[in-house]
């Protein structure tokens, strides 16, 4: 079926409208992912999936480029892209990393926190609870990302910065968000510790503040956590045929 797109033109249902870029295209192979449409390792065909999505190859190359450098994907000579096959050691280095990186962040910018930055992040916050409250996924994660995001740039470093975006760990929140036993609401919450932390203006309070509010997540397996609960997606990856 298709569905009737701005214009009178038709497109396949289902399709993103053409004017989305590399960020959405990420997110709907992300989210792919994590539902389990895509399995692991299922090729990825830069032109089917431009087809599908209704978008030129461009921001889907652009995309694919990203994922690899995230982690989701991985590109192997002769073999071309395909869904990375995860192990919980694998998944628990990811939020290692994050930790270090993000810790270090806290750490700068409760020395920088003026109270206007307090005001924003409170406000983001609560937005974020009654997102979450509100089981609304998609919102949440984006908040979640957007308070994480707001600490780095008071930070005030822009290589730390920069190396942040590159990474770009916002779209783990999208696992720990989708996979967590934990509820929306009681994720969304956990920030309050890190806002309190932030406020005391101690770099070593707030250091590790973040860093407990991230490993908290993802502990090695066997410590009852969110690496274990996504043991559902990491599966065995598939033949080929």
């Amino acid at each position: 079926m298709s569905e009737t797109a701005r214009g009178g033109t038709e497109r396949p249902r289902g399709a993103l409208p053409r004017v989305v870029l590399s960020d959405l295209v990420k997110e709907y192979v992300v989210e792919a992912i994590m539902s389990g449409t895509l399995k692991p390792g299922e090729r990825i065909v830069e032109s089917a999936l431009a087809r599908q999505l209704g978008v030129s190859q461009a921001p889907v190359r652009e995309a694919i480029r990203d994922l690899v450098l995230m982690g989701f994907l991985e590109t192997e000579p002769y073999k071309g892209t395909s869904v990375r096959s995860f192990t919980p050691e694998e998944l628990w280095e990811v939020y290692t990393v994050r930790a270090a990186l993000e810790s270090l962040a806290a750490r700068l910018a409760a020395r920088r926190l003026q109270e206007e930055d307090v005001e924003r992040l409170a406000d983001i916050l609560e937005a974020m609870v009654q997102a979450g409250h509100d089981g609304d996924v998609d919102r949440m994660t984006r908040l979640d990302n957007q308070f994480h995001e707001t600490i780095l740039q008071i930070a005030g470093n822009k290589i730390l910065y920069q190396l942040w975006l590159t990474l770009k760990f916002g779209y783990w929140t999208i696992v720990t968000a989708r996979k967590s036993s934990f509820d929306l609401e009681m994720l969304a919450r956990r920030h309050q510790e890190l806002l309190e932390a932030l406020k005391t203006r101690d770099p070593a309070k707030a250091a590790q503040a973040m860093r407990r509010h991230i490993e908290d997540l993802g502990k090695p397996p066997g410590e009852n956590n969110l690496v274990d609960s996504l043991e559902e997606i990491v599966g065995e990856p598939e033949t080929a045929m």
